[in-house]
């Protein structure tokens, strides 16, 4: 097997190497980072019980199709949702990059600004002042004469051998030039001397990628249970990304659950949800998607499936109902059967029953 390290830099020194097949290496670069991210998880105080569902995250998939365009796609069925796992980060940055490219579009006047205080050797401290800063920044009148609009996006970093935090934010606002000179002096005035504007510039086709990117290098993290530790507990329910004024519109609040969408025409409607596909089936396309080769038929089979309706039967108040594919299902569906046979003998039994006393007006 060669070694991650030589992997990658082969994948950086090869200017030959296709697109599609660096996205391939940091495929696995990512499921390498996962397994070292779960030993990590083991052996925090606080986060431990994280580690299986870290673990088991990017093994099951499941085939999608939407119906108006007919795209067909797969999707990890068991996201875990945890912020720092490195599959859940890409698809939470590719999911919030995709809505802002959207909404950005005939939008003028955008500038990119990278907003940081001094590094802290408490997280949580420092994002507290760092968000009030932020408060103050936006509240004053030299940015409300300059800005109509913006999004800010949460990043840490980690440095080892400091043991300290460098929480910043990246900032793309909308409105009238705003010097670098005059943007800076306002952050230190909102920090009270201890913050810096790291640069401002133009916004271009590459800032919506360098917004919306990880929270953290997850790397930094690796191996350091401590910091690991700190670092979910500073971040937790916290939001992450945050609009406002002209940007308010932007959905961002479902951060933590996006809601499904086509990767291809980006929209929400008309999709179903297909069956289980093996892990041969998978590939990957040049935009970083997961495609599956099912025959038709198989497609066809499961969006009819999806959309059928079998009634349910009771059975110590619980209920029971047929499942999908009984082909992929045989043990339930026979357990199904045999409840139908019961319930419908019992009711005959009853009805026998019912009959017999009635004609008989000895025993009333």
């Amino acid at each position: 097997m060669i070694p991650a390290e030589e992997v990658r830099g082969f994948v950086r020194g090869a200017e030959s190497t296709p697109e599609f097949l660096g996205e391939e290496f940091r495929l696995l670069d990512r499921y390498e980072l996962q397994a070292d991210l779960v030993e990590t998880l083991r052996q925090t105080e606080h986060h431990s019980h994280l580690a299986p569902k870290v673990a088991a995250c990017h093994h099951t998939f499941r085939g999608w199709h939407r119906e108006r365009c007919g795209h067909n796609w797969a999707e990890a069925e068991n996201s875990c949702s945890v912020r720092v796992c490195p599959h859940d980060s890409r698809r939470r940055s590719l999911v919030l990059a995709a809505r802002l490219e959207k909404f950005l579009v005939a939008k003028i006047g955008l500038r990119y600004a990278v907003l940081a205080e001094r590094n802290s050797e408490n997280l949580a401290d420092g994002l507290v002042s760092l968000w009030e800063a932020w408060t103050r920044l936006r509240r004053s009148v030299r940015w409300k004469h300059k800005v109509r609009g913006c999004i800010v996006a949460l990043e840490v970093t980690y440095n080892r051998e400091e043991r300290t935090w460098h929480p910043h934010l990246n900032v793309l606002m909308e409105g009238e030039y705003f010097p670098f000179e005059e943007l800076n002096q306002a952050w230190i005035e909102a920090t009270d001397g201890r913050g810096h504007t790291s640069f401002i510039r133009a916004a271009d086709a590459g800032t919506v990628r360098e917004l919306i990117k990880y929270v953290t290098k997850i790397a930094d993290l690796v191996g350091e249970a401590p910091a690991l530790d700190e670092f979910l507990t500073a971040v937790a329910r916290k939001r992450l990304v945050r609009t406002y004024g002209t940007f308010y519109g932007m959905p961002v609040d479902d951060e933590e659950n996006p809601g499904r969408e086509c990767p291809d025409c980006h929209e929400q409607d008309g999709i179903v949800r297909l069956g289980v596909v093996p892990s041969y089936q998978i590939s990957l396309d040049l935009n970083g998607v997961f495609r599956f080769k099912r025959s038709q038929r198989d497609v066809d089979r499961d969006e009819r499936a999806s959309t059928e309706f079998y009634p349910a039967f009771f059975q110590d108040g619980r209920a029971v109902s047929r499942k999908a594919h009984p082909r992929a299902h045989d043990n339930d569906f026979r357990e199904f059967k045999e409840l139908v046979r019961k319930h419908a003998a019992t009711s005959r039994s009853r009805s026998n029953t019912d009959g017999n006393s009635s004609s008989n007006p000895d025993q009333q």
